[in-house]
């Protein structure tokens, strides 16, 4: 099912409010990318941050929708974390200087203790940590190229993509970063895996078959399933509440949009 018609480049959608609404990023012109909100009912989609003039993606949020983290570029080279307290209407920023404009991904853990996210380090690309005021950065990978962290629904566990054995897979570790376990084994690229939402299932994208598709694969890797099969690109999955249906970014005529599948 096409939820949106606009044709415009997006990113990282993901569902708030139950299912209700879909949060995602749209390159709105060839400079400024925005956080947008879609609800499912009627297809209105307006900004998340009306007022925002900087750009702002890769939105993440908690369960109860008090908490949202989101990367903002508010200079040149210069990426920085906002988490943002909506029912304090408070933003705490986590600036990692200039020059680091490699920070990416955020996610919050489901207690809304620590907000985890990708980010540039002299020994490639790690996975780090702040608390929710975002302070008390911590490392929680030390080697490789590491992208795309997200919390279990339970907050006990992260999935992400690494190239730690030649080429991105997906693995999951404890949130501690201890007993990594690599789900996917494929010559090609895995990425951006999302957790089903009771915790046993990971949807994600490869181009193992020579184009970007959707896969859903048991965490312990078993189960590998193709969701989608289109001549262009799928992309940015994320489940539903239900855990019956996921939204991605689909290419269709070179045209990118918001879909649903049913698994």
């Amino acid at each position: 099912m096409r939820l949106t018609k606009d044709g415009k480049m997006k990113m990282d959608p993901v569902f708030v409010k139950g299912g209700d609404e879909i949060v995602y990023t749209v390159q709105e012109t060839p400079i400024q990318l925005s956080l947008m909100r879609l609800k499912v009912a009627d297809g209105s989609v307006e900004r998340l941050h009306p007022q925002a003039t900087t750009n702002e993606f890769e939105a993440a949020f908690t369960a109860d929708g008090r908490y949202r983290a989101f990367v903002q570029s508010r200079a040149n080279l210069n990426l920085k974390l906002v988490i943002r307290d909506t029912k304090e209407d408070k933003d705490a920023v986590f600036d990692p200087g200039g020059g680091f404009a490699g920070m990416r991904r955020p996610s919050i853990a489901p207690d809304a203790s620590r907000v985890i996210f990708s980010i540039a380090a002299n020994n490639g690309q790690q996975i780090q940590s702040v608390n929710i005021q975002g302070a008390d950065r911590k490392p929680i990978t030390t080697s490789g190229i590491n992208h795309w962290p997200v919390y279990s629904p339970d907050g006990k566990r992260i999935a992400f993509g690494s190239d730690r054995d030649g080429h991105f897979q997906i693995y999951v570790m404890q949130a501690d970063g201890s007993d990594i376990r690599r789900v996917t084994n494929s010559p090609a690229a895995d990425m951006r895996a999302a957790w089903s939402p009771d915790g046993k299932r990971l949807a994600f994208t490869s181009n193992r078959d020579a184009n970007y598709e959707i896969y859903v694969v048991n965490t312990d890797g078993s189960g590998l399933k193709r969701i989608t099969n289109n001549p262009e690109r799928d992309d940015y999955a994320c489940w539903h509440p239900d855990g019956k249906r996921l939204v991605m970014v689909s290419e269709r005529s070179g045209r990118f949009d918001l879909y649903v599948v049913d698994l």
